[in-house]
């Protein structure tokens, strides 16, 4: 089959790769679409803990069921629409016999310690598959793993309706906590990016938005909202400034969820969480249950998206998309398409 391999920092070669074995336990998805996610890029710059060459990169996939293990042929078809979830638990640590499987202490990532999904076909277990409905189109569905993810941090924040909400960060995640938030009752979400093209993105979706860089957050919180502090921070970019926004901007007694993925740990003002009575949450991945509630959520069309997705880009350009993906003034969500 054609694959993109990762090879080294900046080097991802498209070229013939063996097609994985189904075997009994298994399930074959022929791969319709993979986004490019934050972790592909930090694996394409040399830097993730643990990805190491040769691999295939890539576990935000959707697809259709190519062939189904003598196990799992009752319960599976060829040519069904799928999702994968790409977790890998051991089954064996505290966390996963807690039932939180999803912060298990070896855990592995299909496209991260096995080969994933930009390649034609990806080999996963049936327990890591989500079925599509036809609600939901096959330009939606390669957002369901990310738009889980948002969807976790929410549901397992402090967030009530009708609270005032301020996003950190205008990229793909942060758009769609965004959404999430607005579709859960949220008063008020305010987002803050650096990226003129992505402020765009989030303003033409109905946000009120603003440049950090340029205008102190509190100020521009008490520009839009009247008051400079809001009930609930929820932090998507993992910067430094960001972190320092979001304890000075959370009202008394209010609630910050952080989500973005700090470079190094970073310097907080505990005293002022402290005085303020604020509570934390954090949000690492997701569960099943968020899957099934980011379809539920495209379903309705209570988030949109498409205008995420900047460019689908043939396999064959996989390079290319990339490169390209390093550009946040050019691309939100890229999507490689196997087929084209």
């Amino acid at each position: 089959m054609q694959a993109a391999v990762y090879y080294g920092r900046d080097d991802i070669r498209v070229k013939e790769w063996p097609a994985p074995n189904c075997g009994a336990e298994d399930v074959l998805v022929r791969v319709c679409a993979t986004g490019i996610c934050g972790s592909d890029m930090q694996i394409y710059a040399g830097t993730h803990p643990r990805a190491q060459p040769p691999l295939v990169p890539g576990h935000e996939i959707f697809g259709r069921i190519e062939a189904v293990g003598a196990k799992s042929e009752d319960d599976w078809k060829k040519g069904a629409r799928v999702v994968v979830y790409p977790l890998i638990s051991c089954g064996a640590c505290e966390p996963c016999l807690s039932g939180n499987a999803h912060v298990c202490e070896k855990l592995g990532v299909v496209g991260i310690d096995r080969d994933g999904g930009f390649a034609e076909f990806v080999k996963v277990r049936p327990e890591q598959l989500v079925p599509v409905p036809d609600t939901v189109t096959d330009e939606q569905a390669p957002i369901i793993e990310p738009l889980a993810v948002a969807v976790h941090a929410v549901h397992d924040s402090g967030f009530r309706f009708g609270d005032t909400v301020f996003v950190t960060g205008g990229g793909p995640i942060g758009n769609l906590l965004a959404q999430t938030l607005r579709a859960a009752g949220a008063r008020q979400v305010i987002v803050s990016e650096v990226s003129g093209f992505r402020r765009k993105l989030a303003f033409d979706m109905g946000f009120p938005v603003f440049n950090p860089s340029e205008e102190a957050a509190a100020q521009a919180l008490n520009r839009i909202l009247g008051k400079p502090s809001v009930d609930c921070v929820f932090e998507a970019t993992g910067h430094v400034t960001a972190y320092r926004d979001a304890v000075s901007c959370c009202a008394v007694r209010g609630h910050i969820s952080f989500v973005g993925i700090p470079k190094a740990p970073p310097e907080i003002d505990v005293l002022r969480i402290v005085y303020k009575e604020l509570r934390t949450s954090s949000s690492r991945v997701y569960q099943l249950r968020d899957y099934a509630a980011a379809i539920a959520l495209l379903a309705r069309g209570a988030v949109d998206t498409l205008p995420l997705i900047t460019d689908r880009i043939p396999l064959k350009d996989a390079p290319r998309a990339y490169e390209q993906m390093k550009c946040a003034d050019c691309s939100a969500k890229i999507v490689i398409i196997p087929s084209t």
